[in-house]
């Protein structure tokens, strides 16, 4: 195994940002019409059928809430967060995902519009202070201080099974685009109505 020196360590991860920033993820939602292995149709809000392609060993999950002291070393989180420095940021939600998911890693723009950053990673420390919570997050490359004040609202994304995907039920997530080039989803989360 090499080790990249510091310059194409950058390098690497402008790289990878540039692909993340090219191919961000897409955002659906709609009601189940039918589950078919690793395709799944979708009713949309304006009554199109929507076919998503889902990866192999796909997941089920639905946000559950939480008071910040759930956050645990060990947690892989999604928060959104405003920049304090470089380094750390005020997070105005988290989301601790469920065993196994990792969408992405690392501190990113939450769009070319938006001044909020995304953090996904893994919780290192976690200390309780008058002014919140505050985290260590670590992920390849790098590491994010975060506060998490105590208004922030906190979700658990609890693993459900496939047999609850019944027709009529609704449904969120995200398709990312593959080496190959076809967008899949790698799970579906319940929409609470």
């Amino acid at each position: 195994m090499f080790k990249l020196s510091g310059i194409a360590a950058l390098l690497f991860l402008v790289a990878a940002s540039v692909a993340n920033a090219q191919n961000p993820p897409k955002g659906f939602s709609g009601t189940i019409v039918s589950v078919a292995g690793d395709s799944v149709t979708l009713q949309d809000k304006d009554g199109k059928e929507l076919v998503v392609q889902m990866t192999p060993g796909w997941t089920v999950s639905v946000n559950k809430p939480l008071d910040a002291d759930a956050i645990k070393p060990g947690s892989f989180i999604a928060t959104t967060n405003t920049v304090v420095t470089p380094s750390t940021g005020r997070s105005t939600e988290v989301r601790i995902l469920e065993p196994g998911y990792r969408p992405e890693e690392g501190t990113h723009a939450v769009s070319p519009t938006n001044p909020n950053m995304m953090t996904h990673g893994t919780v290192k420390t976690v200390s309780a202070t008058d002014a919140g919570v505050e985290l260590e997050v670590t992920y390849p490359g790098g590491s994010r201080f975060l506060l998490v004040p105590p208004n922030v609202p906190v979700t658990l994304s609890e693993p459900l099974d496939k047999s609850v995907l019944k027709p009529g039920v609704a449904v969120s997530s995200v398709t990312r685009t593959g080496a190959d080039g076809v967008e899949r989803a790698s799970r579906l989360q319940l929409v609470s109505k």
